[in-house]
């Protein structure tokens, strides 16, 4: 017997609720691909039941009254239970995919749509995609993982800011604590790290961690990395911090991790903030 995934079906509309419904029946609940489904008439009810029993996949309306679907994404990303929810947005107008995606959908599809070509995006969103809630939790401990950064976030937030042209830097932090022991650390690196909702803190490594800052340009992310480095200088429990910021547009291989790990090697030589491989100051 195959994992139950779990399909919201958030939409206003009772007859494009049952046919999803009839669609989804008839192409899963198979041996290896069983897939239960709720309904919710509005992006108010949907994260309601989305917190009681959170899903693997939400088809999700624009249009709706109470609750629009976008504002609805835009909550269910910011929450850390549902970080590796795909969620596929239904939208009458093509011009509403750009404001989908940047809710924090993964995929969209225009109304009215083909059952057909809709089931398989369902089907690759819950059957094809790496199980990242099996194999790594998602958080740990208030930080993303490694894992699921790579395989949920990074391609598609290097994908959207190229698509948008919009900028996209990415922070990688070594900072020691003194004592190992101190429990207070880890609440003031997650306070410290924590700029905004939309920004993703990653557990990297031993005393290791990411920070990636999307619609945020090189010049802005050294002025949070001295802002962070200010706030560790003044702290008694932690030693230095190096800090290596890689930019994408600027980045010379076109690959941020790369570009950001390397830039980090070198901060911890020089003990200099270093943005995409040069000393700032």
């Amino acid at each position: 017997m195959g994992i139950e995934k779990k399909v919201l079906i958030v939409d206003d509309e009772v007859d494009v609720r049952n046919t999803l419904i009839r669609g989804i029946q008839r192409k899963f609940n198979k041996v290896h691909q069983l897939v239960s489904i709720s309904e919710a008439n509005n992006g108010q009810e949907a994260i309601e039941l989305a917190n009681i029993s959170p899903p693997d996949l939400i088809l999700m309306d624009v249009r709706m009254p109470i609750m629009n679907g976008l504002k609805a994404c835009r909550l269910l990303r910011n929450d850390t239970k549902f970080a590796a929810t795909k969620i596929i947005i239904l939208t009458c107008e093509i011009t509403e995919e750009s404001e989908g995606l940047l809710s924090g959908a993964d995929d969209y599809v225009i109304k009215p749509f083909d059952i057909k070509t809709l089931l398989i995006r369902i089907e690759r969103g819950l059957f094809q995609s790496n199980p990242v809630n099996i194999i790594a939790p998602a958080y740990l401990n208030g930080l993303l993982s490694k894992e699921c950064f790579f395989d949920i976030c990074l391609n598609f937030e290097i994908a959207r800011a190229k698509r948008f042209q919009h900028p996209l830097s990415l922070l990688l932090l070594k900072i020691s604590p003194r004592n190992e022991e101190n429990k207070k650390s880890r609440a003031f690196i997650l306070a410290l790290l924590k700029r905004r909702t939309s920004d993703k803190i990653i557990n990297w490594g031993e005393n290791t961690f990411a920070l990636l800052l999307t619609e945020t340009t090189a010049d802005d992310a050294a002025l949070v990395a001295k802002h962070i480095v200010a706030r560790v200088d003044n702290s008694p429990d932690f030693f230095r911090t190096c800090v290596g910021i890689a930019n994408l547009e600027d980045t010379v291989t076109d690959n941020l991790v790369v570009n950001a790990e390397s830039s980090l090697k070198e901060s911890v030589r020089t003990g200099d903030i270093t943005l995409n491989r040069k000393a700032i100051h």
